[in-house]
């Protein structure tokens, strides 16, 4: 997804018809930075959703579908609740990560996107392709993070405990191995 928005950037960049000097190639290494930030910040609230929602929810679908009785009816049922279930997950994780981090996300691109356009009036051109590089980096991040990430979410994110990093149970690993000296 970062790839995309970098790509963009860079491709501005050529647009703007920038040659690639000291300046522009640390202004595509900061890129690397601020394209990560917004989706990484959509992905932790995605992953971190208060579990009384997510239960909430299930229980709702849950009520919704009780089988009939019949054997076949009960087999595509069971599938049927459970891909029902993971729908609503990821819709309720989505709604939730652009609940909680959704304005902070758009006000740290706005605040960043309108320092760099004060910017690009300056006589210095490292001043001026700052701000050119700070509008473009927030402009295609923020749109990625909004438009494509959390689609991309709501369709195949990870549902349950998938893609959780268990830090309490590597930080033991690493304490319970041997250290060589």
């Amino acid at each position: 997804i970062n790839l995309f928005s970098l790509a963009i950037t860079v491709g501005v960049f050529v647009v703007l018809e920038w040659e690639l000097g000291i300046i522009e190639g640390i202004v595509i290494v900061m890129a690397v930075g601020l394209s990560v930030d917004f989706v990484v910040h959509f992905g932790v609230g995605y992953i971190h959703i208060d579990p009384t929602d997510m239960d909430n929810e299930r229980k709702k679908i849950e009520d919704q579908s009780k089988p009939n009785g019949n054997e076949n009816d009960s087999k595509i049922n069971t599938w049927r609740v459970m891909y029902r279930k993971q729908q609503v997950e990821r819709t309720t994780r989505v709604r939730g990560s652009i609940l909680r981090v959704g304005s902070a996300v758009f006000m740290a691109a706005f605040t960043t996107f309108a320092a760099g356009f004060s910017m690009i009036f300056a006589s210095v051109i490292a001043i001026r392709q700052m701000g050119q590089f700070l509008m473009a980096i927030m402009l295609t991040s923020w749109s990625f993070s909004m438009f494509f990430f959390l689609p991309l979410c709501l369709i195949i994110g990870p549902v349950g405990i998938c893609g959780s990093i268990p830090f309490s149970r590597l930080i033991k690993c690493f304490k319970q191995t041997p250290r060589q000296q």
